[in-house]
């Protein structure tokens, strides 16, 4: 009898055909081999050639097939060779595909791996394909991984991403001999956007809050942690680089009216840092205007004086940081000014009575002007007129009986009357006394 056949190999046609090819053995010239006996499963076939396509309807990839092959002659039936194979077939649903990024300094690779412990044998991928496009959906690159499945069940493969992409899609295709499988989503990865709203302000006079918005970022490569390098916006300097972990930071600065900072933010992600943002912040800013103020204006027959209470109170902001002074003047129009002041009102919680009366000329429109500071600036001046004064003499006669001998009181009544608006003031008018000789 024959030895058995060599080289016994299968090649799929499709994923329910197979080409099965084989050598003959060694035979004697005057022992020819007449053909060869094939079983496939339950099947057994004879064929003369060294080759033969075996089918199967409606295979299922979860069953071994065996085959084997025996050479004959007119002895008979030689030596078996046998060899096994799943028909192959398309799953229904698609095997889970992880993509993941992995930096090694400007190097991005994907360590890609499939779970294919869900599949019948038959259905195991053969051709795994990952092609990485650009934003534009242009194919910058096409690879193919190894199918080799694990003690695990699961294939996996790393592939390298051009270095010039920042942003790119993965789109990974399986096929097997029984054709294309079902698409997987395309994965995007980009590096992590900007921040936004970055924000600053102070605590207590002595502490830094910093603030910002997290950037839209794919759920699949979400933000790791945040890069806050802190940067003295007057020397250029960097004063400090801190990881983290929330979109809020915090820091102690005794000295931070005398400072301005620049804040420079980059969110990280896998695939590293991000693009940055930045904003500069100083903590001393120039005061608001003041919003009202106390005037009294008192007269008598020859002159008037203003007489001013403007309350402050000073908690430690931007625009009052540690002091802050207030100037007062009162300027008229035919005299000039008539008042000038300066007043340093310090840090206190508990209201300042900034108070004071002044000799203001009659018949003349003046202003008076309130204007606070600091090492910023100054504040809009606060501007409050009042109009020219004259004083109307009115005289209250009284009957009595007095002589002319005798004096009889009199109320002399000072009513202010507005040459501007050509109306009496409404003001309830002082009364003097005097005597007059009837």
């Amino acid at each position: 009898l024959l030895d058995s056949v060599g080289n016994l190999d299968y090649t799929f046609i499709n994923g329910s055909s197979v080409l099965l090819t084989w050598t003959a053995p060694y035979t004697l010239d005057n022992v020819p081999i007449t053909g060869y006996y094939i079983v496939n499963g339950l099947v057994n076939i004879t064929t003369t050639n060294k080759s033969i396509i075996l089918s199967a309807t409606n295979p299922d990839p979860c069953i071994l097939n065996n085959a084997s092959v025996s050479p004959i002659n007119d002895v008979g039936i030689g030596s078996s060779n046998n060899i096994s194979f799943y028909y192959e077939t398309v799953p229904l649903i698609t095997p889970p595909v992880s993509v993941v990024p992995v930096i090694d300094g400007r190097l991005i690779s994907l360590n890609i791996s499939i779970n294919v412990s869900g599949l019948c044998n038959g259905e195991y991928p053969n051709s795994i394909t990952v092609i990485i496009l650009n934003i534009d959906n242009e194919i910058q690159d096409n690879n193919s991984i190894s199918t080799q499945v694990n003690d695990q069940l699961m294939i996996t493969g790393v592939i390298t991403v051009p270095n010039n992409l920042n942003t790119f899609i993965v789109n990974v295709s399986l096929s097997n001999n029984g054709g294309e499988f079902l698409p997987t989503p395309s994965i995007g990865f980009g590096k992590a956007g900007p921040v936004t709203n970055i924000d600053s302000s102070i605590d207590n006079c002595s502490t830094i809050d910093i603030t910002w918005t997290t950037p839209t970022v794919d759920d699949r490569v979400s933000i790791l942690y945040y890069i806050l390098r802190i940067y003295d916006a007057i020397t250029g300097s960097l004063v400090n680089t801190v990881a983290v972990d929330d979109t809020s930071y915090q820091f102690v600065d005794n000295n931070l009216f005398i400072h301005r900072y620049t804040f420079v933010i980059t969110g990280v992600n896998e695939l590293g840092e991000g693009i940055s943002n930045n904003d500069t912040f100083s903590y001393q800013r120039v005061p608001l205007s003041v919003e009202a103020a106390s005037i009294i204006i008192a007269f008598n027959e020859t002159s008037a004086y203003a007489s001013f209470n403007i309350p402050v109170t000073l908690v430690c902001t931007g625009e009052s940081p540690e002091n802050a002074t207030v100037t007062i003047t009162i300027q008229c129009t035919g005299t000039g000014a008539v008042f000038a002041n300066m007043y340093l009102v310090e840090n206190t919680l508990v209201p300042i009575n900034i108070t004071g009366s002044v000799p203001v000329p009659l018949n003349q429109q003046c202003n008076i002007t309130v204007v606070f500071s600091n090492e910023a600036g100054s504040s809009e001046p606060f501007i409050l007129p009042f109009g020219k004064l004259c004083v109307e003499k009115h005289y209250l006669k009284l009957t009595s009986n007095m002589n002319s001998n005798h004096a009889a009181q009199y109320h002399l009544a000072l009513l202010y009357f507005d040459l501007l608006s050509n109306k009496h003031s409404k003001l309830v008018p002082k009364i003097y006394y005097g005597y007059y000789k009837i």
